[in-house]
């Protein structure tokens, strides 16, 4: 995909921010491919949302994706710019978003590891050169099907999808959080392993992927909840981060005493000791298929866990009826052999906790009701993690293309941004978890420095707020991303300063940021208002 001439999504003037704004960020310039009039280019009239201020669809959507850009340009470094393919398409069902990069790189200037592929941004941040000029670097899509939330803030409304979060997930999966490996075949791309890859373990084999033969990559491909990631930052991060495992068991009846593997759901509440709990009991409805819970509840489940069967309408539906029904909690049992998978949909009056359960383990409550049920927490072992507290990669069962491998598994608490669904709990305008430690370990520099503000005209500020903090953290890249996107968006120099002030308190009523700091970010903002032309 060619990247000459260079279309950056607002002006020329994000290329040059982006090397002024912080000493120590990536160039991360997105570049359209939209048709006039479309995606990024839509010119349908809107009002300013979140902190958005953009009066167009194009104009928010540009304003996300530059702001995405400005967020991981401050967590990384590298002194070559990526360039980021940017249009909306239409994509497959239940798909809001792909991206990858446009070329892998092996052996070349710098290189960690011989005869292993890199992502070509982060093989360009390593050799300090474009090894591909011309073109660009990572390939992104939006869809366009979607009711996306173009908001800056977090504060998503129920039925849409936050396309900030979106956008960061995809970018980082373009920038190396994913391999070049087939998980339906066990092939890698070209026979040649891939630098994500070498981190990623089997802990049924024993063996990390680059040993591994083919035929070993295809099995460890579906071997659901025992392949990691062990690279030193992400089981750091994961240290930090991820809560308490949690164990789902039935205390009785004897015949199926023990603990269960279970799938988690993208709606109402994650599972808890506080809130699942309680005798199982069959939810049948009576029309049809009398235990999918697609009609309403009529057998007695008031006060218990209901179990019903997976298919004929989704898993929301099914947990909405349950919960009318008066349940305390869902088990859906699955209706095809297989691994444990989680669930999608959303509904935001539900407030009691689903899990899904295998079709096997549903058979076996069924035949030894009742059943009782509860979540017990580990004191030592973490959600998402192994024993060694190396988090879990998502290796369900069949394969997914395009997911399985390249994302954390789902059942990681709290839910974490490269999970594969897009969960309402994320807030990546300031929290990208375990993600930069990850990227550290595949081969980036992550930036140690304070974020600095500036302009094209205004030397660099420092603000006094770390860009990058452990755990994931990224407050500063918060500051120096609301910094790139006033200096766009305004007209006069009271313009900016009032968007900057904005963005202080939204910081500050998020308690992202002291009072001190928010002093000290505005001091640096003056700066840039008094010594700047508008506009840009």
């Amino acid at each position: 995909m060619s990247k000459s001439p260079r279309l950056a999504l607002a002006t020329a003037v994000l290329v040059a921010l982006a090397g002024l704004s912080q000493a120590n960020a990536a160039d991360i310039v997105p570049v359209i491919f939209d048709a006039a009039g479309t995606g990024y280019n839509d010119t349908t009239p809107v009002a300013p949302v979140g902190g958005n201020p953009g009066t167009t669809l194009g104009e928010q959507r540009r304003i996300v994706a530059n702001y995405a850009a400005s967020l991981w340009g401050s967590v990384l470094q590298s002194n070559v710019p990526v360039y980021v393919g940017a249009r909306f398409t239409a994509l497959a069902p239940g798909v809001l978003g792909s991206a990858g990069a446009t070329a892998v790189h092996a052996n070349f200037a710098n290189a960690p590891v011989a005869s292993t592929w890199y992502h070509t941004a982060l093989a360009d941040s390593i050799a300090g050169i474009d090894l591909r000029p011309g073109f660009t670097d990572i390939s992104s899509n939006f869809s366009t099907a979607y009711p996306f939330y173009y908001g800056l803030d977090g504060k998503t409304p129920t039925g849409q999808v936050n396309f900030l979060d979106v956008v960061m997930h995809e970018y980082a999966h373009g920038l190396g959080f994913s391999n070049f490996e087939t998980e339906a075949t066990g092939a890698f791309l070209s026979g040649v392993p891939d630098i994500y890859s070498a981190f990623t373990y089997d802990n049924t084999a024993g063996k990390y992927w680059t040993a591994m033969t083919v035929a070993e990559r295809a099995t460890s491909g579906i071997n659901t909840g025992n392949v990691v990631f062990t690279g030193p930052r992400a089981t750091a991060g994961a240290q930090l981060l991820l809560d308490k495992r949690l164990y789902f068991r039935a205390s009785a009846p004897a015949a199926v005493a023990g603990d269960y593997q279970y799938g988690t759901a993208t709606f109402g509440p994650a599972a808890s000791p506080a809130n699942f709990n309680g005798s199982l009991a069959l939810a049948t409805d009576g029309v049809g298929t009398t235990g999918d819970g697609c009609e309403p509840i009529t057998s007695n489940v008031v006060g218990k866990v209901a179990l019903m069967d997976r298919g004929n309408c989704g898993f929301a539906i099914k947990a909405k009826n349950a919960q009318n029904a008066g349940a305390s909690a869902v088990v859906i049992a699955d209706n095809v052999a297989g691994a444990v998978a989680g669930m999608s949909g959303a509904d935001p009056t539900i407030t009691i906790p689903s899990v899904r359960i295998t079709l096997a383990d549903g058979n076996l409550f069924k035949a030894n009701l009742p059943v009782s049920l509860g979540f017990v927490a580990d004191p030592v072992l973490l959600q998402g993690a192994d024993s060694l507290g190396r988090p879990r990669l998502f290796m369900p069962n069949p394969v997914q293309a395009g997911s399985s491998g390249s994302h954390y598994d789902s059942v990681a608490m709290p839910n974490l941004l490269m999970e594969p669904a897009i969960n309402d709990s994320l807030r990546s305008y300031y929290n990208l978890d375990i993600t930069p430690a990850l990227m550290a370990d595949i081969g980036w520099k992550l930036n140690t420095g304070n974020a600095k503000i500036g302009s094209p005209r205004v030397a660099d500020c420092d603000t006094g707020i770390k860009a990058v903090s452990e755990g994931g953290l990224i407050v500063g890249g918060t500051v120096q991303a609301n910094n790139d996107m006033c200096l766009l968006s305004a007209q006069t120099r009271w313009g900016y300063y009032s968007c900057m002030q904005a963005s202080r308190d939204r910081m500050l009523a998020a308690s992202l940021i002291t009072t001190t700091q928010a002093s000290k970010m505005m001091t640096c903002a003056r700066r840039v208002a008094d010594n700047t032309a508008f506009p840009l």
